[in-house]
């Protein structure tokens, strides 16, 4: 099992070594979830991981962002000097990486990233089939999950055990850059899930309802070691170094003790509250590993820090960031006169020996051994200190200084080497195989529906594909020409075979496709009998033409990422390529429920929306699905394309119509203008991302 250590930079990564983690994930200068972390320069980073082998630590680089068309070739060529210098693996987001990965870096390990928003047992089977080595599991899963997926799957799984939690699923939130252009996907998250916010059906006012506590589970550390769970990782790139050591020496310490004496298991409250003074916030919990939702998550009152214990700091500083971690060498040299001189360092079962000048005899003063060991003793800045050392010097020698010095370097540089070099990777099994989806799938708009009324509206227009949600069809027996089940957009293993009834009956009730939002139903569909076209949602990221190929292999059309701006999207847009024209982007996909936290589970009880207000009392829809224990926060205002649609490449045959909480006279208005140019733009839309697109 692995402790696996944030590090935003060389001092963090020091401290993190100093204080006995078995690996570190860090990020450089580009296509890091941490843009503002200070981050390591590409010189850092090969110097890290020749200093991390030393110590036979790992070393993983984030390259956990979508990566736009323009810049997938440039990923590549920035990885690889990292690859050749012996880089353990990648943590990755992008579905086009993945897939590239095993072609490009076949002797690295290739780690999807949470961000990949694996939430059960078929999201995990998906990455394994296309090479990944180890899957990051989304935040939310709990224990028993972890477990079934690890009895049922063999792939190293990785969870997060401290630090800051986020209220959406990793990889599925937008409100940061819908808001203002700073996308969590592209590492430039701003929090807006840090503010008040007031809840309608509520009496408490002002609350800070998408806040979640931090995480810290050192107390439930012999569960998470028993669920065999492959790697325990701290959260914190962005922390200050005192963090990441401070962090890694406790998890370590008690990791060791309950592998040693678990019955002699007890964290101490010394331990427990220094951690507390440790950048977390004023409320901490556990997680989700033991709990799925409610207000004990969230920091209601305030998502404030607690205050720094500053005697603590500096003796955290004093242990673990002032010098590096350094190895006991010893040296053997041999000094024979008309002998080439030779230097032995030994550290553990490495040993290194390098020859030097010839020793000539000394014709008057002879070198003394102790001029010898003052010179081979200077290890400088190097990762050795020196243990013991022994001279063979039988009779009267010289040698000049410079020579004892260019010996000693070659030295170091040669067990340096040698105990920097890469343990052999965990090869990922590239065992994907595309499926045959390309059956005749008419291009005609997509309007996707969430009430039976606007179902209603919908099915009186012609020439368009009616989206109707699983949780629809379960309450109504729907049929008709022209359907498309939208399976839900988050789905756990509870749900599985809740998924496989609505899909068994939809095909019976003449559906002619089946839309996807996320990894888990898009393998499902891969790897089951149903016989019928599959469309994946614009949650399944198809930011560059890599990913839109794979996209292609499993299914008839595909929906392009909100996020890219339309330069972007004419970049990696095909004829199967579907643009969303009109809608409330989807902000947040989470497992806390607004309705719980403030007024208790209320499952199938009233009206499935409600909504939250800012500060500036602007109000964003929230649906909340009871069949599957979700909500989904969206914008306050539809994105409207309408016009520029219309005077775009972008065919009128191809857009994506989705509806929330419109009522059916809005309904009818919308389409009859994008169907026929005839209606009323609304009173308030945004553009989102058309021209911005995001950093």
């Amino acid at each position: 099992m692995e402790l696996l250590s944030p590090a935003g930079n060389l001092i963090t990564f020091t401290g993190a070594v100093n204080a006995g983690c078995d690996a570190v994930y860090l990020g450089g200068t580009r296509y890091g979830a941490r843009a503002y972390a200070d981050n390591f320069t590409d010189e850092e980073i090969i110097k890290a991981i020749k200093l991390a082998h030393i110590s036979h630590v790992k070393v993983y680089l984030t390259v956990n962002t979508l990566i736009k068309e323009r810049e997938f070739e440039a990923v590549c060529d920035y990885i690889r000097p990292f690859y050749e210098a012996g880089l353990d693996g990648c943590i990755v987001q992008d579905l086009g990486l993945i897939v590239r990965f095993r072609d490009l870096f076949p002797e690295m390990e290739c780690h999807v990233s949470t961000q990949g928003f694996a939430t059960g047992l078929e999201s995990v089977r998906l990455y394994k089939s296309l090479g990944a080595t180890r899957v990051v599991l989304a935040r939310e899963l709990s224990l028993e999950e972890i477990k079934y997926i690890k009895n049922h799957e063999d792939i190293e799984l990785e969870t997060f055990i401290h630090g800051a939690m986020c209220y959406s699923y990793s990889g599925e939130c937008l409100f940061s850059s819908c808001l203002g252009g700073r996308s969590g996907n592209r590492g430039r998250c701003a929090g807006p899930c840090r503010l008040p916010y007031k809840s309608a059906g509520s009496k408490a006012g002002e609350q800070y309802l998408l806040s979640m506590k931090d995480q810290c589970t050192v107390e439930i550390l012999p569960g998470l070691i028993d669920a065999g769970i492959d790697s325990l990782k701290i959260e914190g790139r962005m922390k200050k170094p005192e963090y990441s050591a401070f962090v890694t020496s406790v998890y370590r310490k008690y990791i060791g003790l309950y592998m040693e004496h678990p019955e002699a298991f007890k964290v101490e409250e010394r331990d427990l509250n220094n951690l507390r003074h440790m950048y977390l916030r004023s409320e901490i919990g556990k997680g989700y590993y033991f709990c799925q939702n409610g207000p004990e998550m969230l920091t209601l009152s305030s998502p404030a820090y607690n205050g720094n214990d500053d005697a603590l700091m500096a003796s955290v500083k004093e242990r673990f960031l002032n010098s590096a971690r350094k190895l006991p060498v010893s040296a053997f040299a041999s000094i024979i006169p008309g002998e080439p001189m030779s230097l032995t360092l030994t550290s553990g079962v490495n040993s290194v020996t390098v020859m030097g000048d010839t020793v000539s005899p000394a014709e008057k003063r002879p070198l003394e051994e102790s001029d010898v060991i003052k010179q081979l003793s200077k290890l400088g800045d190097s990762c050795f200190t020196l243990e013991d050392i022994y001279v063979e010097m039988p009779g009267p020698s010289f040698v000049p200084v410079k020579s004892l010095n260019e010996l000693r370097r070659r030295a170091v540089e040669e067990l340096t080497a040698d105990l920097s070099v890469k343990e052999p990777a965990r090869q990922g099994e590239v065992t994907f195989k595309s499926v045959d989806r390309h059956r005749d799938f008419a291009k005609k708009p997509i309007v996707l529906v969430h009430t039976t009324e606007q179902f209603e509206a919908a099915r009186s227009f012609e020439n368009i594909y009616v989206g109707v949600p699983a949780e629809l069809c379960r309450h109504n027996d729907i049929t008709g020409d022209n359907l498309i089940l939208v399976l839900p957009d988050v789905v756990r293993i509870k749900d599985y075979k809740y998924v496989n009834d609505i899909l068994r009956q939809a095909c019976d009730n003449g559906f002619i496709a089946v839309l996807v939002k996320n990894p888990e139903t898009l393998q499902m569909m891969i790897s089951g009998n149903f016989d019928i076209p599959v469309i994946m949602g614009s949650e399944i990221y198809t930011a560059n033409k890599e990913s839109s190929k794979f996209a292609g292999q499993v299914s008839v059309s595909h929906i392009a990422p909100l996020e890219l701006s339309h330069h972007e999207l004419s970049e990696c847009y095909d004829e199967d390529t579907y643009i969303f024209a009109y809608g409330k982007i989807p902000l947040m996909h989470t497992a806390n429920c607004v309705v719980k936290t403030t007024q208790g589970c209320m499952r199938h009880k009233g009206e499935p929306f409600t909504y939250l207000t800012d500060r500036t009392d602007v109000a964003f829809t929230v649906y909340r699905n009871c069949d599957t224990c979700s909500n989904i926060i969206y914008n306050s205002v539809p994105t409207y394309l309408y016009e520029e649609i219309k005077d775009s490449k972008f065919s009128a045959d191809r857009i994506v119509i989705s509806f929330t909480d419109e009522d059916k006279k809005t309904v009818h208005n919308i389409l009859t203008l994008y169907l026929t140019g005839r209606g009323e733009a609304p009173a308030k839309f945004t553009k989102a991302y058309w021209k911005r697109g995001v950093e």
